[in-house]
Parts: structure tokens; sequence; C-alpha cells
């Protein structure tokens, strides 16, 4: 029997005004691959590509639920739906509130990072768990509404890229132009930056602690008593954001100082 419930139900602003409705599979609320990537602000293969990568950082039931066999062959075989779905799609992806959050803290950006935190207060943690189920119909108008959204947010997407990579090319230009010894040693001590005693990345803490950190409390933090969060280079996911000691110190309680 195919375990999935989508409800009634406002939860997440999300683009051109229109809402994410509710879906639970197996008692906990969900959100799929395409939904995180457009609220993201990244690809499909993104998402896909870090989960691969870092599957060992992933547990099936915790952070995801895998949907194939007979209940992606029910999902396939609802008329309404026909053509949505890949009849050559082997299995379909959900994930949870910890999956999601985990895939925010990978891409570390800012749009992820206000998104899941969006999802977070409004859609995860939302009191409101009683929806009346929709029927199948419906659901098929919202499955076709999503779709409509995603080819509006990918051509959104499509232009910001291309003008972020014509100011990408301009300022490699004019680094390349101006480059010296002082620029070099100075991209090698900002190679270091977020692992120190001054401030650090949550990725830093984590490994040397062996336990997870949220991000939200130490950037909520930041913004309310005006403290610098810096973006230091990260070698696996390209930047990372580095929170000073002060917010450590009082969200987590951790003592840089006596961590590196």
């Amino acid at each position: 029997m195919f375990d999935m419930n989508v409800a009634n139900q406002s939860a997440v602003v999300t683009l051109q005004g229109s809402n994410l409705p509710v879906v639970i599979y197996r008692g906990q609320k969900v959100i799929t691959t395409e939904s995180l990537a457009v609220g993201y602000g990244a690809e499909v293969k993104n998402i896909q590509n870090n989960f691969i990568r870092n599957d060992g950082r992933f547990v099936e039931g915790k952070h995801y639920f895998i949907v194939q066999g007979d209940e992606l062959k029910e999902l396939k075989n609802l008329p309404s739906l026909r053509g949505l779905v890949d009849k050559r799609t082997l299995k379909l992806t959900l994930w949870t509130e910890r999956g999601a959050s985990r895939h925010a803290k990978m891409l570390e950006t800012d749009q992820a990072w206000d998104y899941f935190e969006l999802l977070e207060e409004t859609y995860f943690n939302s009191r409101k768990q009683n929806a009346e189920l929709i029927s199948k119909k419906d659901l098929a108008l919202m499955v076709l509404q999503a779709e409509e959204e995603k080819e509006i947010a990918y051509a959104q997407r499509d232009y910001a890229i291309e003008t972020k990579a014509w100011i990408s090319r301009r300022r490699e230009a004019t680094a390349m132009a101006t480059a010296s010894k002082a620029v070099r040693e100075k991209n090698a001590l900002a190679a270091k930056l977020g692992e120190c005693k001054e401030h650090a990345t949550v990725l830093s803490v984590e490994k040397r602690l062996e336990k997870e950190f949220k991000w939200h409390p130490l950037k909520k933090w930041c913004t309310e008593n005006g403290a610098e969060v810096r973006s230091v280079p990260d070698e696996r996911y390209g930047k990372a954001n580095s929170y000073p000691a002060a917010a450590w110190k009082a969200v987590h309680g951790v003592n840089l100082a006596k961590l590196f």
C-alpha cells in the first residue's frame, strides 16, 4: 500500500505566492529532491551528488526514505499522474527534516540556509498535524501546479546563474591582472581559516568533537549581536561560513581556544 498522505493544508509559501502541501510518509513530514533543489537554489544533480559522496552521513528512516517496488508502482499507475512520473524511475527519494538540514549544511549558501529555516519553522515543526486528506484528483492538480512552478523557478535560476557567471569571469580577470606575491600569501592564509581559536566552521568543530551542531542558532546569535560571519574556503563544498568564538561559546558552550 502506498503509505503517503498529502494534506489539504498550506505549509510553506514558495515561489509565485503558491504553497507547498504537507506530505507525510510513514508518520513523518517529508519533501522531494526536486522541491529541495528549487528552494535551495541548486540543481537536482547537486543534491543527488552530495548524497552519493556523503552516503555514510545519511541513515535511511532518519534522514530519508526510498519509495520503490509496489509503492512506487501504485504512484505511477495513478491516471491523474501519468506523464509526471517517469516510467523508467526505479525509486523516489523523500527527505525528512534531518535530511533537508544536512543538505543545507553541505550546500552552505545563504539561500539554502534561509529556505531550510523557513521549512523548519513553518513546515516540519508546524503544529497543524490533523489536516484533512485530499483526493487523488486534488493531488494530481497539486503536482501539475508544482511542475509549473518548477519551470518558472528554473528559468529564474538560469538567468541568475548566467549573471553570476559573468560577474565571476570579470572578477577572475581582474584578479589575474593584479596577482602578486602578497595576494597569493593572503589566499594561502585564507585557506587555513575556519579552524582557529577566533572563529570556526560547523564542519571543523563537528570533526574535532565528533558530534553534530546546528548552524541556525549560531547565525541567529550573530545577527542579533552584530557579530561577523566569515566566508572561508572549503575543499569539499567550495566555501563555508565560519562563526566567531563568542557565538560558539554562547550557543553551544564550545570553547574554541581549548578546541584548536
